[in-house]
C-alpha cells in the first residue's frame, strides 16, 4: 500500500500546496547558491525541519532579500488579467499535482473563495524560479 502524501502544516491540509511547496523545496535545495539554505531546504524535505523553522533562518532570510525585489518587481508589473491567469495556472498546476498521486485528502475544506485565498500561492514569480 502506498504510503500517503506528507503535507506541510502551512499548507493547512491542502495537498495541492504541500505538493508544490515540495518540488519549489527540492528546486531550491538544488539550486540556491547558499549551501546553508540548501541544507535547511533539504532538512525540511526530510522532516527534520519544519517549514517555519526554515522560514525563520537567516539564510532563508538572506535568500529572499537577494531573490525578493526583482520578484515583487516582476509581479506589480503584471497587468491584473496576466496576475489571475497565473494564480488560475498555479491552482491548476496543484490540482493535477494532487490528482498525479491518486491521494485525496477528504478532510481538506472546500477551495476558499478567491477573496479570501491565501495571496501567497496565488502570486507565480520568480521566486519559485530556478535560475538565481
Amino acid at each position: 500500500m502506498d504510503q500517503p502524501e506528507r503535507t506541510f502544516d502551512v499548507a493547512r491540509g491542502d495537498l495541492g500546496v504541500s505538493l508544490h511547496l515540495k518540488q519549489s523545496l527540492t528546486v531550491l535545495a538544488a539550486k540556491s547558491p547558499d549551501p546553508e539554505f540548501r541544507r535547511l531546504a533539504a532538512d525540511v524535505l526530510s522532516g527534520a525541519l519544519g517549514v517555519r523553522d526554515l522560514v525563520a533562518s537567516e539564510a532563508f532570510n538572506t535568500t529572499l532579500d537577494r531573490a525578493f525585489p526583482s520578484a515583487l518587481a516582476n509581479i506589480e508589473s503584471l497587468p491584473d488579467e496576466e496576475r489571475d491567469r497565473l494564480a488560475a495556472d498555479a491552482r491548476e498546476r496543484m490540482n493535477a499535482l494532487v490528482d498525479s498521486t491518486g491521494a485525496h485528502d477528504e478532510a481538506v475544506p472546500a477551495a476558499i473563495p478567491d477573496e479570501q485565498a491565501d495571496e501567497d500561492w496565488n502570486q507565480q514569480g520568480g521566486i519559485l524560479r530556478s535560475d538565481w
